[in-house]
């Protein structure tokens, strides 16, 4: 199914939990991919088996990194290194992510352009230096409101976007009318666990 855009859309679900007993269960239901965390927390990390068994019932994957990324204290260079490095362990050496796919780094509050300039952009950038020295083996994409992701795409941070669908969060409605101008673009339009729609260009 495609919208008016000519945007790709495929039903997904997302969620902090695992799913790995019901990967058969979300296929049958009609959705084509299931967004996973990396984190530093082990209880919401995607597990190997987990993605094995979302494989295998024919899902894709979108792995999104996130700690307690909900205020701008918490965006910092040293934490965007340390993120950027617990990302890349989790990708390459525990889940075995193909190289070249996404990973998504969670801006998940209503950020200003202060917080953006101030916090989230050193944040972003610390990230981006951490995968160029690994050979850029990922791509960068960021989950946030649209005035970060506009930013975010213009300064060259990522490639990716993931808009969160909060109305009242910044410029959401004029992002995503204008599109992102990336070859993949993230947008939920619903924010409950286990029932979210997730449209993509390809």
């Amino acid at each position: 199914m495609t919208d008016e855009k000519g945007i790709k859309t495929e039903p997904a679900v997302d969620t902090a939990a695992t799913v790995e007993v019901l990967a058969s269960a979300i296929a049958k239901k009609g959705y084509k991919a299931v967004g996973r965390y990396y984190s530093f927390s082990k209880w919401k990390q995607l597990k190997p088996t987990e993605a094995q068994q979302l494989i295998a019932a024919g899902l894709s994957i979108i792995t999104i990194y996130e700690d307690s990324n909900d205020k701008p204290s918490s965006f910092t260079g040293a934490t965007g290194s340390q993120q950027a490095h617990q990302a890349l362990h989790l990708a390459q050496e525990v889940i075995r992510q193909p190289k070249g796919s996404g990973i998504y780094f969670a801006v998940d509050y209503d950020a200003s352009y202060y917080d953006y300039v101030h916090y989230i952009k050193p944040y972003f950038q610390a990230i981006q230096s951490v995968f160029k020295e690994a050979g850029d083996p990922y791509r960068i994409g960021v989950y946030g409101n649209g005035l970060v992701s506009e930013h975010a795409l213009r300064d060259g941070l990522v490639e990716l976007t993931w808009l969160s669908q909060s109305k009242g969060f910044r410029i959401m409605r004029r992002f995503a009318r204008a599109g992102s101008g990336t070859s993949c673009r993230v947008i939920v339009s619903k924010s409950l666990a286990l029932n979210l729609t997730v449209t993509r260009s390809i």
